[in-house]
């Protein structure tokens, strides 16, 4: 067991199968960890029953979920790779292959880039909001990212265990992203294909959490 796949959740019984499902399919030999902010729709008892192990994480956000967990996911595996990637079943598992690929070629930290978008996936709001954000994300840091709010993240253990979080909720990529660059981690991007909700829902992300996740990157570039 080389690579460890984080899946934080909160309420995806209608897609945490599927998105399990696809990451064994192309990492057959991973560990998949839930981290599930106690849904209360079964998407936990959904998950074990797919073979993957479902840790509780605090409650209050993506951001703190992930954040709060990791220093056990680190005394607990200890693999050269962990790889982030949201249980909606939108971010294909295909590409993680290459995310490692990448990784253990000499990148620090990868981010699959969603070149490609399923009709319905997003709506024009989120779509010109994400590019905004990547576009002050790349400003304010120096190094150009294509999508800094992206679900599908992958690193080496050294790296990972470096960063300093303290986002709570829609705020963890951006947070993930100002610890890359200020680390001094080498960061590869790969595109991705995009797809639809199974529920037929768009992102969940609002403009309020977009101007949280702007002033968050703000905040994190003259933080020390």
């Amino acid at each position: 067991m080389n690579t460890v796949v984080l899946i934080p959740t909160l309420n995806e019984a209608k897609a945490i199968k599927q998105t399990i499902d696809d990451v064994f399919r192309y990492l057959p030999d991973c560990l998949v960890l839930v981290l599930d902010s106690y849904s209360k729709d079964g998407t936990a008892d959904i998950a074990r029953g797919s073979g993957a192990i479902v840790w509780d994480t605090k409650k209050g956000g993506k951001g703190i979920a992930v954040r709060s967990i990791l220093p056990k996911v680190f005394a607990s595996f200890r693999a050269d790779y962990f790889v982030m990637i949201d249980g909606d079943f939108t971010y294909p598992a295909k590409y993680l292959p290459q995310i490692i690929e990448r990784l253990n070629d000499g990148a620090d930290v990868g981010i699959g880039y969603r070149n490609k978008r399923a009709k319905g996936s997003m709506s024009c709001l989120n779509i010109i909001g994400n590019w905004g954000l990547s576009m002050i994300a790349s400003v304010l840091y120096g190094v150009y990212v294509r999508d800094v709010c992206s679900g599908m993240w992958g690193f080496r253990r050294n790296a990972l265990l470096n960063y300093k979080l303290s986002s709570d909720g829609f705020t963890l990529e951006a947070d993930l992203f100002a610890n890359t660059v200020k680390g001094k981690h080498k960061l590869a991007q790969i595109p991705i294909e995009y797809r639809a909700r199974l529920d037929g829902s768009i992102a969940k992300l609002g403009v309020r959490d977009g101007f949280k996740i702007g002033w968050f990157l703000i905040k994190g570039r003259f933080r020390r």
